[in-house]
């Protein structure tokens, strides 16, 4: 029996034993190839991000004047702050996926500078609060307030009127705008009041008489103008007046 020979038979399919040296071997599988296509991990925004019609958070979108693709002043200052020790990645980008198993945790609450005066507060995600342009009522009575029997003249002496003014030029700091983009801005920004381009020309003309605007006129094209003072706080600038309540 040692010197018997097992031979793989290909045409019986069976093993046999030969005394001769053995002409076929037994196949051996082939050892199975897999091909993969190299995955590219693509670093860009969150999917929540790019959801059409909805803020990231899951709200839907469009309750931030200024910027509609945002549902709040809060998300879009959160979503575009860079984060302090960064230089690109923003204060969303640090706070998604640090919660429990990898969940997003509790929204904090944001310092941010108040329109009037300068100063910090605390803005939170509420509903009541998210939108918050001002640290507290009075603020928000200084700076939209209106002289007496001016409210019909065009450029008036209108305290309200120049602050918006200078909200919308400081937003678009770096981009000059004619009259009528500023009231196009004034009209979706703002409730309960309207702007023409013809008053948006004089309250222009009024500021830049006092160093805080400066109008650009470059040929046959139309004026533009920039705002020259971005940081004074405004209640600097227009000061404040006491405010007697009519009730």
């Amino acid at each position: 029996m040692a010197s018997e020979n097992w031979t793989f038979n290909v045409e019986s399919n069976r093993w046999e034993i030969t005394e001769d040296e053995p002409t076929h071997t037994a196949p051996k599988r082939r050892a199975k190839q897999v091909f993969t296509t190299k995955r590219k991990t693509i670093r860009g925004k969150d999917a929540q991000q790019k959801i059409t019609g909805y803020c990231s958070c899951g709200r839907k979108a469009g309750g931030y004047r200024q910027e509609p693709a945002y549902c709040s002043r809060y998300c879009y200052l959160f979503e575009n702050t860079v984060a302090e020790g960064y230089k690109k990645k923003t204060l969303y980008e640090c706070w998604r996926g640090t919660g429990k198993y990898s969940y997003n945790p509790p929204y904090p609450k944001m310092m941010v500078q108040c329109a009037w005066c300068n100063e910090d507060f605390q803005l939170g995600r509420s509903q009541q609060d998210s939108n918050k342009a001002y640290c507290s009522n009075h603020c928000m009575r200084q700076a939209t307030r209106s002289a007496v029997a001016t409210s019909a003249r065009v450029g008036s002496k209108k305290i309200g009127d120049r602050v918006r003014l200078m909200r919308i030029l400081r937003w678009f700091k770096n981009q000059p705008l004619t009259s009528a983009q500023i009231s196009e801005h004034w009209n979706k920004w703002f409730r309960n009041t309207s702007c023409s381009y013809h008053k948006a020309a004089n309250l222009c003309k009024i500021l830049e008489a006092k160093g805080l605007v400066r109008h650009i006129q470059e040929g046959s094209k139309k004026r533009t103008y920039l705002a020259t003072d971005l940081t004074t706080p405004l209640k600097t600038i227009f000061g404040e007046e006491e405010i007697i309540s009519n009730r």
